[in-house]
Parts: C-alpha cells; sequence; structure tokens
C-alpha cells in the first residue's frame, strides 16, 4: 500500500530537474556533488553549464582549478571545484574512467558521503538501494513512529527499514517521490498532513488529525 501510494502521487506530481533525465553516472555524479547540502533549484543552471563545458571524466579531471573555483566563487560553492576535479581524477586513475558501482568506493570519492554514494547507485545504476536524507528521513520516522536518533543517513535501524521497502522494480522512482513528498507536504515544520498521500498510513498523521 506504501509503495502504491509513493508511486501514484510522483507520477503526477515530481519534480522537474536535468540530472533527473540521464542515467549517464558521471553526470549523476556531479549533481549529487553540486547538490550537497544546497537547494535543488539553486544548482540547476550551474550543473547544465557544467556537463556541457565538462562532459566526462577525462575533461572535469584536466580542468583547471583556479579557472573552476573562479566559476564557482559568485554561488558560493568554491570547495565544489576541489571535490569535482578530485572525484574525476580518482575515477580516471582508479576506476579505469567508469564511476564505480560499489558503495565503499563511492564513498572515498572526494565530495561523496554516504546518501550521495545511494543516490548514484539508485539513479545511475537502477540499485534498489534506500537514499534516505534528512527530508525523506523525517517523512519515514514520522510514519513509522520511530523516534529521531541521530542523522537520517546514518541512523542505521532507519536505513534497514527504508532498504526493506524500496521496490526491486522501479528504485528511483520510489525513492525521489519520497523526497519529494518530504519536500512538498512532509516539512520540518507545520507539515501539511492534510494533502499528504501517506497520510491514511501515517503514525504522526493520525496523532495529529
Amino acid at each position: 500500500r506504501f509503495r502504491h501510494l509513493v508511486s501514484l502521487w510522483f507520477q503526477d506530481n515530481r519534480r522537474q530537474f536535468p540530472w533527473r533525465d540521464t542515467s549517464n553516472p558521471f553526470h549523476i555524479l556531479v549533481a549529487e556533488i553540486l547538490l550537497r547540502q544546497t537547494q535543488a533549484d539553486r544548482v540547476a543552471s550551474p550543473y547544465l553549464e557544467l556537463i556541457s563545458k565538462y562532459p566526462d571524466v577525462e575533461t572535469l579531471a584536466a580542468a583547471d582549478p583556479d579557472e573552476l573555483r573562479s566559476w564557482f566563487r559568485p554561488l558560493g560553492l568554491v570547495t565544489r571545484a576541489d571535490y569535482l576535479i578530485g572525484a574525476s581524477k580518482q575515477i580516471r586513475d582508479l576506476h579505469d574512467g567508469l564511476v564505480p558501482r560499489g558503495l565503499d568506493s563511492l564513498i572515498k570519492l572526494p565530495g561523496i558521503g554516504t546518501y550521495s554514494a545511494r543516490a548514484i547507485l539508485c539513479l545511475a545504476f537502477g540499485e534498489p538501494v534506500p537514499m534516505v536524507d534528512e527530508s525523506s528521513g523525517r517523512l519515514l520516522r514520522r510514519l513509522l513512529g520511530l523516534s529521531p536518533n541521530g542523522p537520517a543517513y546514518a541512523d542505521r535501524k532507519l536505513l534497514d527499514i527504508a532498504g526493506s521497502l524500496v521496490p526491486e522494480d522501479h528504485p528511483k522512482e520510489f525513492n525521489l517521490g519520497l523526497i519529494d513528498i518530504a519536500a512538498a507536504v512532509c516539512r520540518p515544520k507545520n507539515p501539511s498532513c492534510s494533502l499528504c498521500p501517506l497520510a491514511e498510513i501515517c503514525e504522526y498523521a493520525c496523532s495529529v488529525t
């Protein structure tokens, strides 16, 4: 029931971002580095400009660091330049120019954390792994009546539960659906439970209505 409700809502309400329309692992990796602790709307245009100028691992690994830092400076994201070049060099030198498919290998890349690594595995390679960030983690905790236990992306109990819920056949749509529902209605303060497609099965919504 939970999966079905998420799927139905996502079909009609999904947010549109350019990195969601590709399965290119390198482009998705670039997007995840840009998105880390940054609002998606803010990096949509920079993402398109970046992959246009540096479309693959080789070109970004060879980019001039000072030039790329200057390009990022107006956005307040200067460190992303070093992360992008560093990750590209590691992929080129250690992984034959291919974005690795292992969680441990991805986490070792500059600018890639636990959530970003799982996102790459799911969005680029179709792996049925949970993409639990603070927003989707908040939704799941409310839905299941779980108390917060540190950052959502590092909450082992939450990750285990989320992993058991991710469907094998459409993990990307399910994970993005949770994130988009959280962004639209399951906000940190004053969530719009009356508009939530999961309200009928949510412990938090049932407790406040």
